[in-house]
């Protein structure tokens, strides 16, 4: 093999470059990727504005229902008025089935954007799908407004989170591990086949030139022994 095709076949250094990016971007990215995870979701919140019913496309989990105090909604602010007793929310699925809705284990609460909420009904969705959510009062008055938020388990979505990081982070160390050895391993073995060629290139030149006969020119013939010239001058 030449020393030409040996540079062809050789890796580049720029693996080496490529494998440090995606090593450090393993690092970095996860870290983005985290935060809009756990705060995109807070503009995109189902809401209601009770007395209402509305259907969202829910992912299986644990869902809180909040009252709000007031959020935007479609660039409007909008501030819940009056009181939320003798409110009932339901929820059903597409087929019509109804899922349990119970009032919240934990008193949570939050506060993101200049909008707040505390807990107050919780449920489950056994999986995804299109979920119909009415909130209605027991006696209609025109002065109640409540604004509900509906918003998935913080606790799981925060496993969640940590897991696709992880990952992530795993996937592109991995990748960045594989590309450097790949790189180091295929260097290498193509050097070492060019080191064993020319050794052989050369073991063979070094043959024949051994194998090729010796010239000698005229009158450089060896001398003669005395024991020659003796037997010459005999005859």
């Amino acid at each position: 093999m030449s020393e030409a095709a040996v540079e062809r076949r050789v890796p580049g250094r720029f693996w080496y470059v490529i494998a440090g990016l995606i090593f450090f971007g393993s690092l970095i990215v996860p870290v983005p990727v985290a935060l809009w995870s756990l705060f995109a979701g807070e503009e995109t919140a189902p809401r209601l504005i009770a007395p209402e019913t509305k259907t969202f496309s829910l992912s299986r989990g644990a869902y809180t229902v909040f009252s709000d105090s007031r959020a935007v909604i479609n660039g409007e602010i909008v501030i819940s008025q009056g009181s939320i007793s003798g409110l009932r929310v339901t929820v059903r699925s597409a087929g019509g089935r109804e899922i349990p809705v119970e009032a919240a284990s934990i008193g949570s609460r939050y506060n993101y954007g200049g909008q707040t909420g505390f807990a107050v009904l919780q449920f489950s969705i056994p999986e995804s799908g299109e979920y119909t959510i009415a909130a209605e009062y027991r006696d209609k008055s025109a002065n109640d407004r409540a604004l509900l938020s509906i918003r998935k388990d913080f606790i799981g979505g925060l496993v969640g989170t940590i897991l696709l990081t992880v990952g992530l982070s795993l996937l592109g160390t991995f990748l960045a591990v594989f590309i450097f050895l790949r790189t180091l391993w295929q260097r290498r073995a193509v050097m070492m086949q060019g080191v064993v060629n020319n050794i052989r290139t050369m073991s063979g030149q070094a043959k024949q030139a051994q194998e090729r006969p010796r010239y000698s020119p005229p009158g450089s013939a060896e001398p003669k022994s005395p024991v020659e010239h003796q037997y010459d001058r005999d005859k």
